[in-house]
């Protein structure tokens, strides 16, 4: 009852705005295209033509702007500042037709009655779609930001608890496997090697819920862990470079750092493609970052727009916001055409004093 008892309270309101401001418009129209008629003679029935119109206007654009958002969030979800843009582009562009239309009917029906010039009416469009491309725009990007905040409210050991789901099942279940294969035919011989590192990279992924930071060594670690494993599955098909400078190893980075984007390349790079694959891990730095990228000569990404793929949920998405979380606004993330690169700001004590000055931030598998 009560939402019933909202809904006419909020109906009437709408109708009361509707009412007021086509009436303020209609005079106002009138006003314009008569100024020089002294306020004492205005016919009464001039201006309550003009306001009604002015209503006509008012209520078939709200209309218009309402259908146009309604249609707008069922198909373009708010997940992307392109996004944002539409839903201020379109209802404006919509408004703006609907006006036209309406006054071309309204000139068509009403005749030499209805004398207000075009360049005024079609003016007053311009005006009223500017106003709404501002109104709804304002509109869409409240939600957006609205969206970021729930997403980062959803917290950090929700998104941690996704990563660690996330990275490594399917080389879960091919050492399994290949694991189980070996003991039928070698007991023990090749596949007690292959558990080891299995249970070394479960325990070093389940600890991701601390917080501490880990020496970039450690994660390097873990990904050789993980090459070893899912190179029992692709074989000389698949292989593996590390070009990542000594200075860095001793550098803290937050752990499930490099893995996830290891899987990323193994699944839809290796796995993806009917050639061997490349993997090539890489890390530079200067006086002020440290970037590290994991890059492939798989298929690559479809779009290098980061919106696109950087969508709520998936695993590079968790790992940008794991990186936020440790780094800060500093934190970048890009995606390059046959991989993705991070950067976060490097403290000047966490290099060793003699450590020589690196390149810069690889772009492709072949980066010096």
């Amino acid at each position: 009852m009560s939402s019933l008892v909202t809904s006419i309270v909020d109906g009437l309101r709408r109708a009361g705005f509707v009412l007021v401001l086509g009436a303020v418009t209609g005079l106002g129209v009138y006003a314009t295209g008569a100024p020089n008629f002294p306020f004492g003679s205005w016919s009464p029935v001039a201006v309550g033509n003009s306001v009604l119109v002015g209503i006509l206007y008012v209520a078939v654009l709200d209309a218009t702007v309402r259908l146009t958002r309604l249609v707008m969030e069922a198909f373009v979800p708010l997940r992307s500042v392109r996004a944002v843009a539409y839903h201020a582009l379109v209802p404006a562009a919509g408004a703006l037709v609907v006006f036209g239309g309406l006054t071309a009917g309204l000139k068509a029906v009403i005749g030499a009655t209805f004398a207000t010039p075009w360049s005024l009416l079609m003016g007053a469009g311009v005006v009223v779609a500017l106003a709404v491309a501002g109104g709804a725009g304002f509109l869409a990007l409240e939600t957006y930001y609205q969206h970021d905040r729930q997403d980062y409210a959803e917290g950090w050991e929700a998104r941690m608890r996704r990563l660690r789901t996330q990275t490594c099942p399917p080389v879960l279940f091919d050492t399994l496997d290949a694991a189980t294969a070996l003991l039928n035919e070698t007991p023990d011989e090749e596949a007690t090697p292959l558990l080891d590192r299995l249970q070394r990279l479960l325990h070093y992924r389940s600890q991701a819920a601390n917080d501490e930071p880990v020496p970039l060594a450690d994660e390097l670690e873990a990904v050789l862990w993980y090459v070893e494993l899912v190179q029992v599955q692709h074989g000389e098909d698949l292989e593996v470079g590390f070009d990542v400078p000594d200075p860095l190893l001793t550098v803290p980075v937050p752990r499930l750092s490099l893995l996830p984007l290891l899987e990323n390349a193994v699944q839809h790079g290796a796995a993806a493609s009917d050639d061997a694959c490349t993997i090539t891990v890489t890390g530079r730095y200067d006086d002020e970052q440290l970037c590290l990228a994991v890059l492939d000569t798989g298929p690559g990404f479809d779009t290098t727009d980061p919106t696109t793929v950087l969508r709520r949920g998936s695993g590079i998405a968790d790992l940008y916001a794991r990186l936020r979380d440790h780094y800060g606004p500093a934190a970048d993330l890009s995606l390059l055409p046959q991989g993705v690169l991070w950067c976060g700001p490097l403290s000047p004590d966490a290099l060793p004093e003699d450590a020589p000055e690196a390149a810069a931030a690889p772009s492709s598998p072949s980066a010096e």
